[in-house]
């Protein structure tokens, strides 16, 4: 492998795993600082971490001291994750890049959006909704065409990395049917599980490209 693509692909490692850490970071930092009301993990929406004024959101009192905290972790992980799927590109079949990578990005502009534009209301015009939208729905539809677009040769582990990045963004899609059907209670749990999938995909995915590189696997 030549140094610029080792580099490159060190890289995308990095911020993928950098991603998904600082946004978990921020979440527990935010959620953390809620004294009045107490946050809670499966009431609360992750962007009413985002939100530093006293409201009512469809019944739920929220208040996020520490709101630019989370908005800060909402942009960096959009940059980073976007950032981290473009310099991976080359991994992907030939065919495939221009297609994974416009997905990708869109997934980035999403979550940037949704710190830039704080979850005060969930009116479907709104920027904060279309940035969710754009970030939950693109960012699983992302791990679904890496999974089907990742080159096949070199290693049997990508076959193992194929199917979970493909089973990881169905599930995740799965999950925001069940949330925006709201018909099952819990709709923040199911937030959570159409989101964490990504941040899963990162730490495993960025995990595999260090070992592999190392091993000579690529």
């Amino acid at each position: 492998m030549e140094k610029h693509q080792s580099r490159r692909l060190l890289a995308a490692a990095l911020f993928f795993i950098a991603a998904s850490t600082i946004y978990l970071s921020t979440e527990a930092i935010s959620a953390h600082a809620w004294v009045d009301p107490d946050y809670g993990y499966t009431y609360h929406y992750i962007s009413d971490l985002g939100v530093a004024k006293r409201l009512m959101i469809d019944g739920r009192a929220v208040y996020s001291p520490l709101a630019y905290v989370m908005n800060s972790g909402f942009i960096l992980y959009g940059l980073l994750s976007m950032s981290a799927y473009l310099l991976a590109a080359p991994l992907l079949q030939q065919k495939a890049r221009v297609l994974v990578s416009l997905v990708a990005v869109i997934q980035g502009v999403g979550n940037v959006l949704v710190g830039l534009f704080p979850g005060e209301t969930y009116d479907y015009t709104n920027m904060h909704t279309i940035g969710a939208g754009m970030a939950i729905a693109a960012g699983n539809l992302t791990l679904i065409l890496f999974g089907i677009y990742l080159n096949k040769h070199h290693s049997s582990t990508k076959k193992r990395l194929r199917k979970l990045a493909i089973g990881l963004g169905i599930f995740g899609l799965i999950a925001l049917g069940m949330l925006l059907m709201n018909d099952f209670g819990y709709p923040a749990v199911f937030e959570r599980l159409s989101v964490y999938t990504m941040t899963l995909w990162n730490y495993v995915f960025g995990i595999w490209l260090i070992r592999a590189m190392q091993r000579k696997y690529l």
